[in-house]
C-alpha cells in the first residue's frame, strides 16, 4: 500500500510541478521589477529628444547647418530607442531561457527520482489481488517483473499513474 500512495504522488507532483514552477517564476516577475538599466536608457533616450526639439527650435547660421545637426540628433534619437528595444528583448530572451531550465530541471528531476524508486522496488507488487478477481489477459503483462500472480508490479503501476495524470492535466489545462 505505501508504494501504491507513494508512486502516485510522485507522478502527480511530475505533472504538476514543472507548470507550477514556471507559472512562478512569470509571476514573481511582477513583484520584483528591476529598471535601474531602462532607467538610464530611458534618461538617454529623453536627453536625445530634448536636444532634438533645442536643435529643431533654435536659429542657426544657414540651412545646411540645420540640417547637419538635426540629422545627429534625430541619429542618437534613433540609437536611444534601438537600445531600449534591444535590452527589452534581452530580457524577455532571459526570463524565457530561466523558465524553460527550471521546467526541464524539475521534470528531469521528478523523473529521474521517480525512475529510482522503480528500479529499487521493481520486484515487489503494488497491489495483489485474490483468486475472485481475474486479470486474465493481461496478468502476465502486469505483474511481468514481480512474477506474483495477479499482481500489479511497480513500473506498470507508474506507468499508468503518469499517462493518467497528464491525460487529466492535458485535459483540464486546455479549458
Amino acid at each position: 500500500m505505501q508504494l501504491f500512495i507513494q508512486i502516485a504522488l510522485m507522478c502527480l507532483i511530475n505533472t504538476l510541478l514543472p507548470d507550477i514552477i514556471r507559472n512562478y517564476l512569470k509571476i514573481s516577475r511582477f513583484w520584483k521589477r528591476t529598471a535601474a538599466n531602462t532607467q538610464i536608457l530611458q534618461s538617454t533616450l529623453d536627453a536625445a529628444r530634448e536636444e532634438l526639439d533645442n536643435v529643431l527650435t533654435a536659429l542657426h547660421a544657414g540651412e545646411y547647418a540645420k540640417k547637419i545637426k538635426t540629422m545627429r540628433a534625430e541619429r542618437k534619437v534613433a540609437e536611444a530607442e534601438s537600445n531600449i528595444k534591444m535590452a527589452r528583448q534581452m530580457e524577455v530572451i532571459k526570463q524565457s531561457t530561466i523558465d524553460t531550465v527550471a521546467y526541464y530541471v524539475s521534470k528531469v528531476l521528478l523523473s529521474l527520482i521517480l525512475i529510482i524508486v522503480c528500479a529499487r522496488n521493481r520486484h515487489a507488487p503494488v497491489m495483489v489481488f485474490d483468486d475472485s478477481f481475474s486479470l486474465a489477459p493481461l496478468s502476465g503483462l502486469l505483474s511481468f517483473p514481480t512474477g506474483v500472480y495477479n499482481a500489479i508490479s511497480v513500473p506498470v503501476w507508474a506507468f499508468s499513474c503518469n499517462f493518467t495524470f497528464r491525460l487529466l492535466y492535458g485535459l483540464l489545462a486546455k479549458k
